[in-house]
């Protein structure tokens, strides 16, 4: 049976973990939509892109970590379930948009959910999702930032990404097979 401070306690903060747990949520989903954008922008050498999407979803990943402790700090248990499916799609524009979609979504709750935890007395939550909603403002201007690259440059921006990925490709075959 749990003693009246720890029921107080639990009430207290129940607020915050539902919030932290919807953030888990969705930092998973974002996680695994750019992990599958990294997955296709390696295949089809785009190293750049690949990189920052890559990138992107190990910072996510980093989230779903502070988010997870915290909630285990205030005594609640993690719910490690994604909020939504992974998109499956292979245009470049539609990817990227995606991805501004997904982190303008992500600011705009998270700022709410701050806003919750400041009025609920949770100071540590309230900051925890103001420094991460600056990540993932960086997240969106980095997307916004390919966009128009991909709008200003076409298809040659991919282009030279494709042909980064060969030149590195070829002097890495042309190392392993000891040739100088």
């Amino acid at each position: 049976m749990e003693s009246a401070t720890e029921t107080q306690k639990q009430n207290k903060y129940r607020v915050s973990i539902d919030l932290l747990n919807e953030a888990v949520g969705r930092e998973i989903s974002a996680s695994l939509q750019y992990m599958y954008f990294h997955t296709h922008f390696e295949d089809a050498r785009y190293r750049y892109l690949s990189r920052i999407m890559r990138e992107i979803s190990i910072a996510e990943m980093r989230h779903i970590e502070e988010f997870s402790e915290r909630i285990l700090f205030l005594e609640g248990d993690v719910n490690m379930n994604p909020a939504y499916r992974t998109r499956q799609m292979t245009d470049v524009s539609e990817m990227l948009r995606l991805a501004m979609q997904l982190e303008q979504s992500t600011i705009d709750h998270y700022n709410e959910a701050s806003r919750i935890a400041s009025e609920h007395k949770d100071a540590v939550t309230h900051k925890m999702f103001q420094d991460i909603i600056a990540e993932e403002e960086q997240h969106l201007d980095t997307f916004r930032t390919e966009l128009q690259n991909l709008h200003d440059y076409g298809e040659e921006y991919l282009a030279l990404q494709s042909v980064a990925g060969s030149k590195h490709a070829a002097q890495s075959l042309h190392h392993s097979h000891g040739e100088e």
